[in-house]
């Protein structure tokens, strides 16, 4: 039989409120770090995605000494040589959650890489974006990828105001 000094030690609603409310605190103050990180990361992918691409699309430059015909291949048709071609070279290895249904390579936020090359061989190629009076017009590569960033939005597909292009990932 239990002694009526002894009393049930427990804790009382207003203390477990206080608790979940430092609970729910901490997590709202560590919400923007986490996703400022989840982009970091996806940036990060991105970026070392367009250098893969663009290299490999220089490595099937030197192994055929030259582009395709241009006049007859798309940027498809060229992204579909990198994993597939004559000599059954591969190129580049993405991962088939990584190409939309129409064949090309996306980045983490689904939109399509860019691809733009010099089959001229002059080694360089126009800037896609728009670009500041005075800014250098010419990219001094064969190859350039480039991504519309997380916002999709990019100036080289119809974009005009000044900070769209804030968010891009290029190769250059």
């Amino acid at each position: 039989m239990r002694n009526q000094n002894q009393f049930l030690r427990a804790f009382t609603l207003v203390e477990l409120m206080v608790v979940i409310s430092i609970i729910a605190v901490l997590v709202a103050l560590l919400f923007p770090a986490v996703k400022i990180a989840m982009l970091k990361a996806e940036t990060g992918k991105a970026k070392a995605t367009i250098m893969s691409i663009a290299s490999a699309f220089k490595a099937l430059d030197r192994e055929y000494g030259g582009w395709p015909n241009i006049t007859t291949y798309s940027p498809q048709d060229l992204a579909t040589n990198l994993f597939s071609n004559p000599r059954g070279t591969v190129f580049l290895e993405i991962a088939s959650k990584d190409i939309d249904s129409g064949g090309f390579i996306v980045d983490p936020w689904k939109n399509r890489y860019r691809v733009a090359f010099d089959p001229t061989g002059a080694n360089s190629i126009p800037n896609p974006f728009t670009l500041p009076a005075g800014t250098p017009n010419l990219i001094p590569d064969n190859v350039i990828v480039w991504s519309s960033g997380p916002d999709g939005q990019s100036s080289d597909n119809g974009g005009s105001t000044a900070n769209i292009d804030a968010d891009n990932i290029t190769s250059w």
